[in-house]
Parts: C-alpha cells; sequence; structure tokens
C-alpha cells in the first residue's frame, strides 16, 4: 500500500517540495497537491493518510488524529504570508466588513483572535476567494490573504492603504511564534500501520532538512515561474521554520486556548504527539 500523502502547494513548503520532486523523496508515497484547505477536508473525510494541515483545523479534529512530532509551519514574528490589507487602520475595523481568503482556517481564527484580544474589535467576516490583482474591489474595508498571494500582496503596496502582518500581530500581543500548520496522520493510519508512518515521516522530515541545505536550488524551481525575485524568495525561506520544540508547542497551546476562550473551538484539543520511534 502506499500511503497517501498531502502536500501544500505553496512556497511555505518548497523546499520540500524540492526534495519531493527533483530528489526522489516521493518514492513510495502517492502525493496529493492542494491549498491547506483542500487539505484540511480531504483529512477529515479520510481520503488521506498523512497530510500537513491548518493548525485550527487540526485542533477541530485532533481526537481522530496524531500530530507528527518536531514538523510543522512555524514563524517567529513577521511571516510575510499572512496579510491583511485595510483602508482603514487596524485599530478603526470594529463592525466593518472583512473578506476572508477561501484557502485557510488558521489564518481566519488568528485574525479574529488578533482584532478581539489586541484591538477590542468584532468586523463582521465572509469567506470568498480573492484575487492579489484586484484587492478591496467591493464593499468591504479589508482583505485577508494568505500563501503566495500574500507574498504577492506584501511586495507590491499600495499608496493609501495600510498593511498588516498576522505573523508580526502575533508575536507583538503573546511575545511567542506563531505555528500555522502541522503534520498529522490518522490514528486508524497510525495505530495500523507503524511502520509505514516511520518512512513517511522519514520522507518528510528528511525532505525539509535536505531542502533546507539546497534553498537555492529549490528557488532555482520557481524563480521566473511566480512574480518573486530570487532574493525575495531566499529572504522569506529564512523566515519559515520547520522545527516544533517546545516553545513552539507552548505557543500552539496559546493558540489554541485563545481560540477556547473566543469560542472559536469548542474545547482546548489534546494533542497526542506520533511515537515515530
Amino acid at each position: 500500500m502506499q500511503p497517501r500523502v498531502g502536500h501544500i502547494n505553496f512556497l511555505n513548503c518548497q523546499p520540500l517540495t524540492y526534495s519531493l520532486l527533483k530528489c526522489g523523496y516521493h518514492r513510495g508515497i502517492s502525493l496529493v497537491m492542494g491549498v491547506p484547505s483542500v487539505l484540511n477536508k480531504a483529512m477529515e473525510q479520510g481520503q488521506l493518510h498523512v497530510s500537513p494541515m491548518s493548525s485550527f483545523a487540526f485542533g477541530q479534529m485532533s481526537s481522530s488524529l496524531m500530530m507528527l512530532p518536531n514538523l510543522g509551519i512555524v514563524a517567529d514574528g513577521i511571516v510575510q504570508s499572512i496579510i491583511l490589507v485595510s483602508k482603514r487602520p487596524i485599530d478603526a475595523l470594529d463592525g466593518k466588513k472583512i473578506l476572508l481568503t477561501a484557502q485557510s482556517a488558521t489564518s481566519h481564527c488568528l485574525l479574529k483572535i488578533i482584532m478581539r484580544k489586541a484591538y477590542k474589535c468584532i468586523p463582521q467576516y465572509e469567506v470568498r476567494p480573492l484575487d492579489p490583482q484586484c484587492i478591496l474591489n467591493e464593499d468591504e474595508t479589508a482583505d485577508l490573504f494568505i500563501g503566495d498571494d500574500a507574498l504577492y500582496i506584501n511586495h507590491n503596496r499600495q499608496e493609501r492603504m495600510y498593511y498588516y502582518d498576522l505573523g508580526n500581530e502575533w508575536k507583538k500581543m503573546t511575545g511567542l511564534p506563531m505555528v500555522y500548520a502541522v503534520w498529522a496522520a490518522t490514528r486508524a493510519f497510525a495505530e495500523a500501520f507503524p511502520e509505514a508512518l516511520r518512512e513517511v515521516y522519514s520522507r518528510l522530515r528528511g525532505g525539509f532538512d535536505h531542502g533546507n541545505a539546497f534553498k537555492k536550488e529549490a528557488a532555482d524551481m520557481v524563480v521566473g515561474k511566480k512574480k518573486f525575485s530570487r532574493q525575495q524568495l531566499m529572504d522569506y525561506f529564512d523566515v519559515i521554520k520547520y522545527d516544533v520544540h517546545e516553545k513552539q508547542l507552548t505557543a500552539l497551546n496559546t493558540f489554541y486556548t485563545l481560540a477556547h476562550e473566543y469560542e472559536f473551538l469548542e474545547t482546548i484539543p489534546a494533542v497526542t504527539i506520533a511515537d515515530i520511534g
């Protein structure tokens, strides 16, 4: 059996993409590419065995999942790829309409926590597909972008607009890094196929380590194909980290605690970390 493994097709996973697609780390697994929301849904429906998951989605489904150790998408402060662009300052958005990208769940919850806790604001939220070429194009006051779209917005700022990096906002509010995504396995797969899980984990952890050692080559895969310079890509690769240790787990629990406090999560998730051996 080839394990079905999700993969985020964003630049925040480009070092792993390089290892998987160019260096043979995909062998023995069946890759399914997608944006976080699609992969989250596939895990919920049992269509994948292992996948990166938005931290919020993992929290919602944690009872049926196991987190893979020391593997996530993390930034300690500025993240560049979760950007709120607004016609007004962030502290003047109470009651205003904010359009949320349809691509992710963690960013939605993160923004709502920041607005409530740091700015005492409760805007109106609406989830909709967003086009980075046509920002603030309707009756909304702000748009929330993630991933490559947010990177584009961040590097192509328009005059008379306000830009807020949610990683930086979270850091200012909590003093902690932010864990945007984790890698998870279904409990059923982890318990029935421990050897297969170990092999998948080896490919993923090893793939990130290998890709981080060859960041220039990872950038070569996308230079000219995406609207970013080599230096912009290299700077971004330096911002995103993939290690999840005690400090990052504390940050993740802080996120879950605040999400529960503001009733975005019914309970504070109990995180079970898979024993890879």
